[in-house]
């Protein structure tokens, strides 16, 4: 066969057999998580199934394409979505994007708590709802269980004046001052509703001179008292006396 008759036999199999790759890829390295919630994986793994379908069918009953430039070009955009993947940086979403969707800490996400949150036996009938922290005797706990940046924004009035432990990235940048009451330093993370396209960043003002040591976006766990503090008529969520201390990204970054 020559050259144009194989690319005529193969060029619609190739092309789904590029897609069926690919979606194995980032379903077995979980790399989509990077941009969509997990959930959206059973519509990954379906559209691997589609795609390897239409290899198949291709290959079984081959119809030959004329090579031209309308078929090249229908195959490149069909592709067009993992060239894009391929061209992305292999980061997340960071400081950049902190500063250019932050919009304070009035953005809703504070106290947006359903009525079963409030209620300890919600709580009891719901085990994904974070129950609050207890205290020993009317000292603070010595061990609190980890929350999430959204559990407490969720719930802030249990969380008030108690210690908490959170993992986030942090960030240093004089923009966050008139937001955290003249502080500089805040850990955040970003909360996606369906995609890394809408995600949001949720931070807490850390009232620490120790974090000056950490870089910008290193993800760190931070163990301090909570405080909501009302700053300007805002609500203004804090970590005071914190320890700070490294730790590795988390297998899923972001918030849902």
């Amino acid at each position: 066969r020559t050259p144009e008759q194989t690319m005529k036999r193969w060029l619609h199999p190739a092309v789904f057999a590029t897609w069926t790759g690919f979606l194995i890829y980032i379903l077995a390295s979980q790399r989509y998580v990077a941009f969509l919630r997990p959930e959206f994986g059973i519509l990954l793994a379906l559209a691997h199934f589609i795609a390897m379908g239409f290899m198949l069918a291709a290959m079984i009953r081959p119809k030959a394409a004329e090579i031209d430039t309308s078929t090249i070009l229908r195959s490149i955009v069909l592709l067009v979505p993992i060239l894009y993947y391929a061209a992305m940086p292999d980061a997340m979403l960071g400081n950049q994007a902190f500063k250019k969707r932050f919009i304070g800490t009035n953005n809703g996400a504070i106290g947006r708590q359903s009525p079963s949150i409030l209620s300890p036996q919600g709580s009891e009938n719901n085990p994904d709802i974070a129950s609050p922290p207890k205290e020993t005797e009317g000292a603070q706990q010595e061990t609190p269980q980890e929350r999430t940046i959204l559990d407490i924004f969720l719930n802030p009035n249990l969380y008030k004046g108690q210690r908490v432990i959170v993992t986030g990235m942090i960030l240093h940048d004089e923009q966050l001052k008139p937001h955290f009451g003249g502080r500089d330093t805040a850990v955040y993370r970003f909360l996606i509703n369906c995609c890394a396209a809408d995600a949001l960043p949720l931070a807490i003002a850390l009232d620490s001179d120790q974090a000056g040591a950490f870089s910008h976006d290193q993800w760190v766990r931070v163990d301090g008292i909570f405080d909501l503090q009302q700053i300007g008529g805002k609500p203004v969520p804090m970590v005071s006396k914190p320890q700070i201390k490294p730790v590795e990204a988390p297998a899923v970054p972001y918030l849902f």
